[in-house]
């Protein structure tokens, strides 16, 4: 069971701290929408609290007072209906005309439910009056937002005793253990309120503007009240929070009055909307930039504004941040183009790896080619030894034969053809490599044939293919003729086979085959490298020829071989590659090179 499913809340209790910041929050409400009562109720079954009440004149509420559920209050609907509640004045309205609150005095109401984060419901937060009051919605969305601070509270404080449980189950088994730490987590619970608290001097909305400062000018008395953080902000004097609003004028730069006014004037005249600028302002002799925001709160029957509520936040930091960021981004294409140098420089050394790579693997599969013709050739000259020894043995003896003379030349000529046969066959192999390693160590460009190129890889490829188990259909007819980099054709090819052997088949896959097929027109060559293996994923073909993109990490798979196909294929070789698999039937690579390049 966790631990959201095992705490109840009618056991968790609220600091002092935070319900003395809550109350600061019901006596600014108070203030702020001009009602004798704002109140934070609780839900202690069966019976409603007045947990909080503001001190303000006309408040008929004592806090801790208790009344019976199921009395018709206000505060049961809005817990019932877990919804905003507005009542402009219950004696006009049948279904609030016998409230209790009634007899208080109190006939008009709009309230909030508080719940925990478990939907739990905490109770409600209200303002009360005693004459009509419709309650504009702006004062609506400061009650939200007061709501919201102390539902934030709510979630606090039941993350702690959450994590309390969450600790307890995890260590239930370890009683001694707990003991020994209880010490050191009370401590942590110190630290870890005292950090919730500072957070919330720097942040609070209401009280802070957000961990800046609050203002509230009352314009027909011209005086601005001004909170204390808003005071250390402006750099005025402290002992007093009420000043005319002509004093904030004289310390704001002088290239900054006129467009602070306008800024003020335009929010004077909307209706409901807010405003914001920023201006730099003379705090304690020096040039501070703040950021002022603000909204009309309360107008006339004329829609003439009577007060006007805000906050000033310090931006010098962000200010002095976008002068340093401008400066950064003078030079920020000089930097680009140092990194991208030396990702060039990276990439360049990248594909030298894995080319020499690729030519090792080739000087391996030749290597194995090989073994088969001069083994052949060292066995049949060994034996060829033995048969002229023994004939000498029998001439020196004179029993040689004519017959015996005879079968030893049949025999020695056959043993010759065949040593001439396994020699050509290594001079050959040795042919192709050294032009295999001529075209991939100097990418030189030169006239060639296509058939001979791929015919010399494919040679140097065999051996690993037959591991492999792959069957090599080869479809190159001779007389295609080009004028490019034959190295950079067989490192394709190379790569090709590579990917193939390693990413193609599965284990149970019988059937392997790759088929190597050319066709030429007057100006281009059309290459086709096919398999008949799994194929790729549609989600994954549009990042194969991404470099160190591999779905065998850790497997031996780097991930450039397609990559550096893909880059010769268009860089190099001025082409085109085109990919085209189906999951479960192989995978096709279509290459447009031309014969001859510009």
């Amino acid at each position: 069971m966790g631990a959201l499913e095992v705490i109840d809340t009618r056991t968790l209790t609220v600091a002092g701290e935070v319900a003395h910041k809550w109350q600061g929050i019901l006596d600014l409400i108070a203030r702020l929408v001009n009602v004798p009562a704002a109140l934070i109720m609780k839900v202690e079954p069966p019976q409603i609290k007045v947990f909080l009440s503001s001190q303000s004149a006309g408040n008929p509420y004592e806090e801790h007072e208790l009344a019976p559920l199921g009395t018709g209050l206000y505060c049961e609907t809005v817990m019932a209906r877990r919804a905003p509640l507005l009542v402009p004045n219950a004696l006009s309205d049948r279904d609030w005309c016998e409230n209790p609150d009634i007899k208080l005095g109190m006939i008009s109401y709009m309230g909030l439910p508080l719940v925990w984060p478990n939907d739990h419901v905490f109770g409600t937060i209200c303002v009360l009056d005693s004459r009509e009051n419709a309650y504009s919605n702006n004062f609506l969305q400061l009650l939200q937002q007061f709501r919201g601070i102390v539902e934030n509270d709510l979630k606090q404080i039941y993350d702690t005793q959450r994590r309390s449980f969450e600790d307890a189950a995890l260590r239930a088994d370890e009683a001694e253990r707990v003991r020994r730490e209880f010490t050191q987590l009370r401590a942590g619970e110190q630290r870890a309120l005292a950090a919730l608290q500072e957070s919330e001097r720097r942040w609070h909305f209401a009280l802070e503007g957000a961990g800046d400062g609050v203002w509230d000018w009352d314009l027909p008395k011209d005086t601005v009240f001004y909170s204390k953080r808003c005071i250390e902000l402006l750099g005025l004097p402290p002992e007093r929070a009420v000043h005319r609003f002509g004093e904030w004028q004289q310390y704001i730069h002088p290239e900054d009055l006129a467009a602070a006014m306008a800024a003020i004037d335009a929010g004077l005249q909307s209706p409901a909307a807010t405003f914001a600028f920023e201006h730099r302002f003379r705090v304690q002799g020096q040039w501070e930039w703040l950021l002022v925001r603000g909204m009309v709160v309360s107008r006339n029957a004329v829609d003439q504004p009577l007060r006007m509520i805000g906050t000033c936040s310090n931006i010098t930091l962000r200010k002095q941040a976008q002068v340093d960021l401008q400066a950064l981004n003078e030079h920020l294409e000089e930097r680009v183009a140092e990194r991208s140098a030396e990702l060039q420089k990276a990439m360049e050394q990248i594909a030298i790896t894995e080319k020499m790579a690729s030519l090792g693997r080739l000087v391996a599969g030749i290597a194995h080619e090989l073994n088969t013709p001069v083994g052949n050739a060292v066995l049949t000259s060994s034996t060829l030894v033995e048969w002229i020894t023994q004939l000498e043995r029998q001439a020196a003896s004179k029993q040689l034969t004519h017959s015996a003379l005879d079968d030893f030349l049949q025999q020695g000529k056959a043993a010759c053809e065949l040593i001439e046969r396994n020699a050509t066959r290594a001079s050959n192999l040795i042919a192709s490599f050294k032009q295999i390693a001529v075209d991939q160590s100097t990418q030189q460009r030169r006239a060639f044939e296509l058939h001979q190129a791929v015919h010399d890889v494919v040679a140097a490829l065999g051996p690993s293919l037959r591991r492999a188990r792959i069957e090599l259909q080869l479809e190159v007819a001779p007389g295609i003729a080009m004028d490019s980099y034959p190295g950079h054709i067989e490192q394709i090819i190379a790569n090709l086979a590579a990917n193939s052997i390693t990413h193609a088949f599965n284990e149970k896959d019988e059937e392997r085959r790759v088929r190597l097929s050319a066709s030429a027109s007057a100006d281009e060559v059309e290459l086709v490298y096919e398999d008949n293996g799994c194929g790729i994923d549609p989600a994954i073909q549009p990042h194969v020829f991404e470099p160190f993109y591999t779905t065998h990490l850790g497997q031996g798979s780097n991930g450039l071989g397609l990559s550096i196909v893909h880059n010769i294929a268009q860089a190099v070789l001025k082409g085109s590659i085109h990919l085209e698999s189906t999951p479960g039937q192989g995978a096709r690579f279509r290459f447009r090179l031309p014969r001859r390049l510009a």
